[in-house]
């Protein structure tokens, strides 16, 4: 389990940055926001290559922090602590990990993050270079959706997801290995299923 544990790009990963930064310059970013953790600050560094744009760090972009389960493994988790691991499991919104914080925790961080952008940012087109809980997080912010629709949303490193405002109405859709974009949120196997 990640969270805030940090570790750097892996050559898989610098490969899918610099894939995604060629599909945002054809995009068009007019400007960045991102986490101050070392592994977005490097993909960052990459994105800049293609995106020659301002870029703000913001503490409130990094991972959901997964607290004492930082760096275990999944498998792992349950027998080193069973109880909370099966709290964590029936209820993943509102039950902290040993140390970390609740998903609301994390939406009212990303929430935080978005109130003070949308007053503060001139530029019509702004990226986020974040982490998968917290990019999920923005996602269902952005387009008024209850937190618990996050878990249903499935972000692999190389896809991104577009949220638009036409008329005051925000759209979303998803770009994935720079292919798209593609409707809506990019669903976890189970739910594009159910909602085919």
């Amino acid at each position: 389990m990640q969270g805030r544990f940090d570790s750097p790009l892996t050559e898989q990963g610098r490969s899918q940055t610099a894939a995604v930064a060629e599909l945002l310059a054809g995009l068009g970013v007019d400007r960045l926001f991102a986490s101050p953790l070392g592994r977005v600050r490097q993909s960052v560094a990459i994105l800049k290559e293609r995106l020659p744009v301002p870029v703000a760090y913001d503490d409130r972009l990094q991972e959901w922090s997964a607290g004492d389960w930082s760096g275990e493994l999944y498998a792992e988790i349950g027998s080193k602590w069973p109880e909370a691991w099966a709290a964590w499991q029936a209820d993943r919104i509102n039950c902290a990990s040993p140390g970390g914080e609740t998903f609301l925790d994390l939406v009212a961080r990303a929430s935080a993050f978005l109130n003070e952008a949308r007053v503060a940012v001139v530029e019509p087109r702004v990226g986020i270079v974040a982490h998968g809980f917290l990019n999920r997080a923005l996602a269902t912010i952005l387009l008024g959706r209850p937190p618990e629709e996050m878990l249903l949303i499935s972000q692999s490193n190389d896809t991104v997801i577009r949220v638009t405002f036409e008329d005051v109405v925000p759209t979303a859709d998803h770009f994935i290995q720079g292919e798209g974009p593609f409707d809506g949120l990019p669903l976890a196997s189970s739910q594009a299923t159910a909602s085919a």
